[in-house]
């Protein structure tokens, strides 16, 4: 629906500004409290930040974020009651000791007033006042707040129905007790910016600047900071972050640029010319006001003409230029005083440090991924009778790896072996003990010994390393002919087990101490026959939400989970069983799964297998997979689509030939009422479907992912998940029944 506005927007917007700052003065005329500030709600209306505040002594104190349901704060407390709130010094010390962290923005004894901005149709936000030192707030005084409140809303509702934004965007405007005096935060038309009263609004920014870097890990949180902090805050449009990474500009992060300047700027030599370069290795802040300065200085430059003037500010981190902010304006002429700039120099380099650290982390943590991932088995045995599906997730918070492992060993006699274990701890030391018990499992199997020996030998070799750490430990060897198990674990959870008909069986095996605790422990091992389509999953402690359920609670979930799937696709399953266990932060330690389905006592030519293996960026592989699936589908005489087989296998061949840098297996599953196709690269990041997009020209660059369109158009059931060393993509293609 369009609306017609019997006034400019600008104007509209100006007139719920004055509102604001008429209520902020009237009510500190009246009450002389030591901060009055109006709280809004954000547009997700799940917090209430300041939108505006009086320019005091204190106002740079202000707590900046409230969420809504947190009635301990007399600013929600009021907004959700609807009526005033007041709270004495007693009951805002009770609220910095519930939440200490508050104690950064209440350090001193202060009384609090709230009355809600609310009409009775509509719920805006609250006026806050605190008192320092605290003083007695009369009922007088709080209906005085309320009527002004009562006010400022209906003008807010008035202008809500106009179509004008009554929420707000988390970056305040400092008013002057001086009416007509405003130093806005944002959007401030330029020319119409008075000097401020006081530098409170920078104190603001650059103390929520530095609490906001303190919590933040990755680079996309300091790049979302930065917008915020800095590019709102000081009435910017666009920004690019790089980093000088081998000699060349790296962009880190961008905001509001288009994909030709980030593309102008990512991989430029240092030693190249360039307003970014210069500005890095001459260490000073260039300013451009107009597109035609900048054009006139660097006229072989790619120019965001979008944006009519520029600003260029080094990063600077432990005393030396380690990159380059790039802002942009939309208007032209000077956009920044020389205060401003003063001030964001300050910022930026908190940011650059605050880049460099991340930076230095995530590459950190890609590395001791990398490493992790690389010690375990880079595919899994392909055969008839059984079926698996694994998965290792290392854990959400810190850069060090852990020690969890799991394998699948071919035995001798035609038998096979898993096994799922955890070293303790985070630490090289933990993944190079972990890689020593992997090798020694294998070696123990290869000469034949049976699950509780292996865990003897196991102890002893741990013990003789003298690390003072321990381990967990389950072997579990099938007789695929027979279905026959036996199993021994070293202080590790059983695993998980049901019948052909999804009922959970408990096994029945001692669980014998951790490896590596005593000298000279007895490992014993328990026996069970698995029937036609059972299901065996064991797995590690990190799968395990024991911290916010506890372990007999977390162990039930799981277990009820693991029952619930075993039906469907173990694919699926370990997508749901990852996903169910797995907090909202990720996992707090390492997690690893291993599913197996038992197909091994179906007739004969129920299931037949074929696979091949294509070298790591061989284009010439993708007609080699056509010819492999024709030659296979004649064997077997499938009456499945060949085209669609085709088409869907060499897709999926394709991207990971050119996006996984690594070698392709391909493994097919010939049932007599479908075809499984399987794909493992070793890359572990799933691909992604692009959606289309409307405009034409906007479709040509779309970079990757239509293929996946494709598949998930003509496969029966599909998915990508990541497992173990890289990730698994799979299809499967039903067989039509005959006529």
């Amino acid at each position: 629906m369009d609306i017609e506005f019997s006034a400019p927007r600008e104007e509209l917007d100006a007139h719920r500004e004055e509102a604001m700052a008429s209520a902020l003065r009237q009510v500190y005329s009246g009450l002389d409290p030591s901060t009055c500030t109006a709280y809004l709600l954000t547009r997700d209306g799940r917090y209430l930040t300041v939108a505006m505040t009086m320019d005091t002594p204190l106002s740079f104190a202000i707590t900046p974020e409230i969420s809504v349901d947190n009635m301990g704060f007399p600013t929600a407390a009021a907004h959700r009651k609807g009526v005033a709130v007041l709270r004495d010094p007693q009951g805002m010390r009770k609220l910095t000791e519930a939440s200490p962290s508050l104690v950064t923005n209440m350090p001193f004894p202060l009384t609090v007033a709230s009355a809600p901005i609310r009409t009775a149709r509509r719920r805006f936000g609250a006026i806050t006042v605190r008192c320092v030192p605290p003083r007695v707030v009369t009922d007088g005084e709080l209906r005085e707040l309320q009527v002004v409140a009562d006010e400022l809303a209906a003008t807010l509702e008035d202008l809500a129905g106009k179509g004008v934004s009554v929420t707000s965007d988390r970056t305040p405007v400092f008013v002057s007790c001086d009416r007509g005096t405003a130093d806005a935060g944002h959007g401030t038309p330029r020319g119409q910016r008075s000097e401020p009263g006081s530098g409170n609004r920078f104190l603001y920014q650059l103390q929520r600047l530095a609490t906001e870097l303190a919590g933040a890990v990755c680079v996309r949180d300091i790049v979302a900071i930065t917008q915020t902090r800095v590019v709102r805050a000081f009435h910017g449009s666009t920004v690019a972050l790089c980093l000088v990474e081998a000699e060349r500009l790296h962009v880190v992060g961008a905001a509001g640029c288009s994909r030709e300047q980030v593309h102008g700027i990512e991989g430029t030599l240092l030693s190249r010319r360039t307003p970014e370069t210069d500005t890095i290795k001459g260490v000073k802040v260039r300013i451009f006001p107009t597109v035609e300065k900048l054009r006139e200085e660097y006229p072989a430059h790619e120019i965001d003409h979008d944006r009519q003037a520029h600003a260029y500010f080094p990063l600077i981190s432990h005393g030396k230029a380690v990159g380059c902010c790039v802002l942009g304006f939309d208007e032209a002429g000077v956009p920044l005083r020389a205060d401003e700039i003063a001030v964001l120099m300050i910022m930026l380099e908190q940011i650059g440090q605050a880049l460099a650290r991340a930076r230095a982390y995530e590459i950190e943590h890609a590395v001791t991924q990398s490493i992790q991932r690389s010690l375990l088995p880079r595919s899994v045995p392909h055969l008839s009778e059984v079926v698996t599906a694994t998965r290792y997730f290392p854990a959400a918070q810190g850069a060090a790896v852990g020690g969890d492992w799991y394998d699948v060993i071919a035995l001798a006699g035609g038998g096979i072996g898993f096994v799922v274990g955890d070293v303790e701890g985070h630490s090289l030391e933990a993944v190079s003990v972990m890689s020593q018990l992997r090798s020694a499992v294998r070696a123990y199997a290869d000469e034949g010994h049976d699950p509780a020996a292996i865990l003897a030998r196991s102890n002893q070799l741990l013990v003789n390393l003298d690390t003072g750490l321990y381990a967990t430990c389950c072997c579990l060897w099938l007789d695929v002919a027979t279905g026959v198990v036996c199993m021994a674990t070293a202080g590790h959870p059983l695993p998980l087990v049901t019948d052909h008909r999804s009922r959970l069986r408990r096994p029945r095996s001692p669980v014998g101490p951790p490896l590596g605790v005593e000298g000279q422990p007895r490992y014993e091992q328990g026996d069970m026959v698995l029937e036609t389509g059972a299901v065996v999953a064991m797995y590690t402690d990190g799968l395990l939400n024991f911290r916010e359920l506890g372990t007999e609670r977390a162990t039930a979930e799981l277990s009820d989970l693991f029952v619930a799937g075993s039906r469907a696709d173990l694919e699926v399953l370990a997508d749901r069983m990852i996903d169910a266990c797995r907090p909202s932060a990720g996992f707090a330690d390492d997690a690893a799964l291993l599913l197996l389905r038992y197909e091994g006592s179906r007739p004969r030519g129920h299931c037949r297998l074929a696979e091949t293996s294509l070298t790591r960026h061989d284009l010439k592989g993708v007609s080699r997979t056509r010819l492999f699936l024709r030659r296979q589908l004649e064997g077997w005489d499938l009456p499945v689509p060949l085209d669609n087989l085709e088409l869907l296998a060499t897709e999926i061949v394709t991207n990971a030939l050119i996006h996984a840098h690594s070698d392709v297996d391909l493994r097919l599953r010939g049932y007599p009422d479908r075809i499984r196709v399987e794909v493992r690269d070793g890359d572990p990041y799933p691909p992604v479907p692009t959606t289309p997009l409307d405009d034409a020209t906007e479709n040509q660059e779309a970079e990757s992912g239509r293929g996946l369109l494709i598949v998930d158009a003509l496969a029966s059931a599909w998915g990508s998940s990541p497992a173990g060393r890289g990730k698994t993509t799979w299809f499967e293609l039903r067989v039509p029944r005959p006529a």
